[in-house]
């Protein structure tokens, strides 16, 4: 078959990275029918590009008429590059003409003399008159490599008289990859922590053509949920080649994985150039910061009882961003007679970001909302003896806050959600009661209040400093919820 001309320079093609191999653009070509690299097939020429306020802005590209009888055009790159596809299954082009349809490519001619192939893939073109970026997917087609000629079909259907069809920007587009391996070759359940996706990710359908028509619908982003092992992660897509992102897919069961991209996505726990318009938190979900930001809405999904409950957050709050009767964080842990001990927390106006802390609420909260919280890194630890947590799970051994405003070690049951925190202690505390007190002499709870005054005269007081009742000691008292005076300290009681 005779050929328009053969290019001189040779392009090579790196088969050390996962990059994006060009194997045709106008760019640097001529105008007119000579040095384009197609064979006569067709009878192409570059031209100016009739419409460069769209997706593709090159001045030059590929044009040739189209009938029935005159669909194809044939691209030798073998003659001037010997590309590999590096892992990847994907080709596309942009292509321009005035009837929607299928277009077909095939592969063939391998250039690294293995046995040939002719792999044949069709894929939808749409847009009626405007450039579209069209991706051929290969999965289903078998293994092969070093392609060394590409065969355009235009249109699979019957076209409509005379059309002129512009094509340009055709590539091999990178393999898609995670921390610097095929996602195809990522074990299941895997992932954790930082993960970095490289290359390009997309969604989308094709058509295997090699025998029969066969359907093929790809999903990197869903491929990728499967690969994830549902601890703490974050996901880094900066830099991909993008198409029909479905970020809530890529998550899997983690909604709270935060995602930082070069687009939003209009998806809730997408960070770009530093901002979040919308960071969801659910305490049923592992979730980790790697990169600080800013989050212009926050929604927290937790609920909280009456009383005193442990919150962890990876942003500065204030008692009223809580809506809380009381915050505290942790001061230390005084032990008392009778092998008792009190838990002891100071009281504050705001607390830090990633700093555990006891909230007291007078009712029961289901959600927390927030705006314009500076979102830290969570990986700078989540303090010592009092720890904060966003992973959900077991807490065997550790110390939980008790309904009754005790702490309890957890037994192999034992459990909690993300955004809390528990104690962390060693040998010796099982033995003793842990209960809840405040630096102000402030105490939480019957348990509390027994802890403290042991079984002594007590005598207790409303605030208006009425005298309410006495008794020999606490455990003849009976007391309904409420704030009292009791042996001269302030005792809430719930």
């Amino acid at each position: 078959m005779k050929k328009v001309f053969t290019l001189c320079v040779a392009i090579m093609a790196s088969a050390a990275t996962f990059a994006q191999t060009t194997l045709w653009n106008g760019e640097d070509k001529e105008l007119g029918k000579e040095a384009i690299g197609f064979w006569a097939d067709g009878d192409p020429e570059v031209v100016a590009n009739p419409e460069t306020d769209g997706i593709n802005t090159s001045e030059k590209c590929l044009k040739f008429v189209m009938t029935n009888d005159k669909k194809v055009v044939k691209l030798p790159f073998r003659e001037w590059m010997t590309p590999s596809l590096q892992g990847s299954t994907r080709v596309s082009l942009m292509i321009k003409k005035s009837q929607a349809e299928n277009i077909q490519i095939e592969l063939s001619d391998p250039t690294d003399g293995s046995e040939g192939y002719w792999k044949k893939v069709a894929s939808y073109y749409s847009e009626a008159g405007k450039w579209q970026k069209v991706i051929f997917d290969y999965t289903n087609n078998g293994s092969f490599d070093n392609p060394g000629l590409m065969t355009i079909t235009a249109q699979t259907g019957d076209v409509v008289g005379e059309q002129e069809v512009y094509i340009d920007n055709i590539q091999i587009e990178p393999a898609t990859t995670v921390n610097g391996q095929l996602l195809s070759k990522i074990e299941p359940n895997s992932l954790e922590g930082v993960i970095n996706l490289e290359g390009a990710w997309m969604k989308g359908e094709c058509h295997n053509v090699d025998g029969e028509w066969q359907k093929v619908e790809y999903n990197d982003f869903a491929t990728l949920a499967t690969k994830l092992s549902g601890k703490p992660a974050n996901i880094i897509m900066r830099g991909c080649i993008v198409k029909d992102a479905d970020i809530n897919a890529m998550r899997g069961d983690n909604s709270n994985i935060l995602v930082y991209a070069d687009e939003a996505y209009e998806a809730d726990n997408v960070v770009k150039d530093g901002t979040c318009a919308n960071l969801v938190l659910d305490d049923t979900k592992a979730f980790m910061v790697n990169e600080d930001f800013q989050a212009a809405n926050v929604t927290l999904k937790r609920s909280v009882n009456a009383g005193y409950n442990t919150m962890c957050l990876p942003f500065w709050v204030s008692k009223d961003d809580m809506k809380a009767a009381s915050i505290a964080t942790y001061k230390e842990i005084v032990d008392k007679e009778d092998n008792n001990s009190v838990v002891t927390f100071e009281k504050a106006d705001h607390i830090e970001a990633n700093v555990p802390f006891v909230a007291n609420y007078n009712e029961a909260v289901t959600e927390f909302t927030f705006t314009d919280k500076g979102v830290v890194n969570t990986n700078n630890g989540l303090g010592t003896t009092f720890v904060g947590t966003y992973t959900p799970g077991s807490i065997e051994g550790k110390y939980n806050l008790a309904a009754d405003c005790t702490f309890k070690k957890g037994d192999a049951e034992a459990t909690t959600n993300a955004f809390g925190a528990y104690l962390e202690l060693p040998e010796g505390y099982e033995a003793k009661t842990l209960s809840l007190g405040y630096t102000d002499g402030e105490l939480a709870g019957i348990e509390s209040i027994t802890t403290s005054f042991g079984n002594k005269g007590v005598k207790v007081y409303s605030l208006q400093g009425n005298q309410i009742a006495t008794a020999s000691s606490m455990s003849e008292l009976h007391l309904s919820n409420g704030i009292y005076i009791i042996n001269n300290k302030k005792v809430v009681i719930k």
